[in-house]
């Protein structure tokens, strides 16, 4: 008998207070196996200092636990302080302190990962929207703080930032090199299409369960993730995609020929479990 492929969604946020275990229920009765469960702003735990990070990690790694208990998923989990935070942190705070309030975030994250509790420190990095280059100095200082710590901890980062371009993703891997960490353990979540390792330069691209991006994606190698980026808001149902996208999506574009078993085992099986040391099953 061939062995079941593994569905696996690498960027989804899902919240007790909202769609939380039900939106892991659809995943999984759509033929999902396992997630990236990435941390994200509570408008329930505002943060306004550093220490504020550890009751937001604990709200997260709590809904992992729930959906543990009320599925036969996979649960992997990702934390880290969401760049935009540091445009209100510098209001609350000033400049120094708000970057040194992300770094403590980074730290209480780093301590979960150590505890097993979480795969990666993410998602980090600068905002996706235009913002000032001392705003973008700073992220990247934090970014780089991450990175090391990744390279200790021997984890993977997950980053948000702008869409990126060639040129972006050199600019990230010439902070993964300064760091030391191996740039297959840096996942671009919300990635264009680039999958070509002239185009990455080695970091992993992840990609929008998209049938007109995954099409230009396999243009180039099957090295990417994918994603559904589902942000559990009812006040903006679907954003970015449902929770069921990435197993049903998957299934059709082999149905098609758009993608192939030999590919799909790639990017949900070869690729995650490279990328952040796990198994799937």
């Amino acid at each position: 008998m061939a062995k079941r492929l593994p569905i696996f969604d690498n960027h989804i946020h899902l919240r007790p207070e909202f769609l939380g275990v039900e939106g892991a229920k659809l995943f999984e009765k759509a033929g999902g196996t396992a997630l990236l469960l990435t941390h994200s702003p509570y408008e329930d735990i505002p943060i306004n200092r550093g220490s504020d990070y550890d009751r937001a990690y604990r709200k997260t790694l709590a809904m992992a636990d729930a959906i543990r208990a009320a599925t036969h998923l996979q649960v992997f989990v990702a934390l880290g302080p969401y760049p935009v935070e540091c445009l209100h942190l510098k209001e609350v705070q000033g400049f120094e302190a708000a970057v040194g309030a992300m770094k403590q975030g980074l730290d209480l994250a780093s301590r979960y990962v150590a505890q097993g509790k979480a795969v990666a420190i993410g998602e980090i990095g600068r905002p996706h929207f235009p913002v000032g280059p001392e705003i973008i100095a700073a992220c990247n200082d934090v970014m780089e703080y991450a990175m090391q710590a990744a390279k200790r901890l021997g984890c993977a980062v997950v980053l948000h930032t702008e869409d990126p371009t060639p040129a972006t993703y050199a600019e990230l891997a010439a902070i993964a090199t300064r760091a030391g960490l191996d740039r297959n353990r840096v996942v671009k979540h919300h990635s264009t299409p680039l999958t070509r390792v002239e185009d990455t330069q080695g970091l992993v691209p992840s990609i929008l369960a998209k049938e007109e991006l995954v099409t230009e994606a396999l243009r180039g190698r099957p090295n990417f993730l994918l994603e559904t980026d589902y942000i559990d808001d009812p006040r903006r149902p679907g954003a970015v995609l449902g929770p069921a996208t990435v197993p049903k999506k998957t299934r059709a574009w082999i149905e098609k020929g758009i993608l192939s078993e030999d590919q799909a085992w790639v990017i949900h099986k070869d690729t995650p479990e490279r990328t952040y040391h796990i198994r799937l099953e």
